[in-house]
Order: C-alpha cells, then sequence, then structure tokens
C-alpha cells in the first residue's frame, strides 16, 4: 500500500511538470491585441513595452495608432518583437496601396515599423498565421542569423482591414517557426 501511494504521487509529479512544461506562453496585451506566443523554447525572457503613439498617413487619408512590445531573451541577444497598427479607417492590405507604390498593404505596414531598416534584403512569400492570409519577410542581413518578419490582419475581411498585427524574431528558424505556429490573437 505505501510502495503503490509513493508511486502513485511519483507519477502525478511527473504528469504536472509535463503539463506546466508543455503550455508554456505569454500573453501580452499590445494597444488593441492581446497576442499570445509559445515561450517554451525562449528560455528565460523580460517583456518591454513601448510608449504607443499616432500617426498621420496621407494618401489615403487616416490616422493610425501604432503599438509595440518585445520579449528579450536573459540568455542570449535574440529577442521577438510584436506592433500592431491600428487604423481609423479599413483599409487595402493585400493589393498595391497605389498606382506608383506597388508594394501590398501588408508590406507597407512592416516598412513604416520598427521591425526592419530600409534597404534591407527581403524575400517575400504568402504566409498563413492565427489562421490569417498574410505575409513571411525574411531579412539576411547576414546569412548565419536571418530576421523573419510575418504580417497578418486579425480582422481582415476580403482585402481590407483596420489591424495589423506584425511578429517579428531573430531567434533560429525552428524556434521562430514555433512562436509564429503558436500565435493567437485577439482582439480588445
Amino acid at each position: 500500500m505505501k510502495q503503490e501511494l509513493i508511486t502513485a504521487i511519483c507519477l502525478l509529479g511527473m504528469i504536472w511538470s509535463i503539463v506546466l512544461a508543455s503550455g508554456a506562453s505569454e500573453t501580452i496585451e499590445v494597444g488593441p491585441a492581446r497576442v499570445s506566443i509559445e515561450t517554451e523554447s525562449l528560455g528565460s525572457y523580460t517583456i518591454m513595452k513601448d510608449t504607443p503613439f499616432l500617426e498621420d498617413h496621407k494618401k489615403p487619408d487616416f490616422t493610425y495608432g501604432i503599438y509595440s512590445g518585445s520579449l528579450k531573451s536573459n540568455d542570449n541577444p535574440n529577442q521577438v518583437l510584436i506592433e500592431v497598427h491600428q487604423m481609423s479607417t479599413s483599409n487595402s492590405l493585400d493589393t498595391p496601396i497605389s498606382n506608383k507604390d506597388k508594394i501590398t498593404g501588408l508590406e507597407h505596414c512592416i516598412e513604416r515599423s520598427n521591425l526592419r531598416s530600409p534597404g534591407d534584403d527581403v524575400q517575400i512569400e504568402p504566409y498563413v498565421i492565427d489562421g490569417h492570409n498574410g505575409i513571411l519577410e525574411t531579412i539576411n542581413k547576414d546569412q548565419e542569423n536571418p530576421i523573419y518578419i510575418a504580417a497578418y490582419s486579425p480582422d481582415q475581411e476580403n482585402d481590407s482591414g483596420t489591424m495589423v498585427c506584425i511578429i517579428g524574431s531573430d531567434f533560429p528558424l525552428d524556434i521562430t517557426k514555433n512562436i509564429f505556429e503558436s500565435i493567437e490573437t485577439q482582439m480588445v
């Protein structure tokens, strides 16, 4: 009887530690969105939030808020960056933003973000994140440490939306893939 009780307690302890380890995630409120991210592969990290700000956009004319935060690794220089753009009007996201400028609305939001620099060597491909059609940019600043940026709109209907979520990671591809696959977004 005593042996069975000890065995049962050990088994419950093992099951509990597996449950705790398998579900490590963090939910971060970034302006009008709550973004949940798998954090088990990040190791020890610190959450940082930047001061939000508003900008006026010309042609088309609207105002948008930019909200950002990050999860910075305490063990290495890697980080996950999150930026949410909330526009005052619904705008086209999958088509070119003008006759002169052939980039899409999602690409334009990434360009306006703090996640990449003008002139970066960028490869763009379609990407599904959190069940939404978006894009994935791979930035090759150097071949050994690419940066990955995914952009999508959680409120997109047809081609337009008012919110764009941008998630960037300079972790290795396997960790970044786990992070991107785990993203869940709720609009607040």
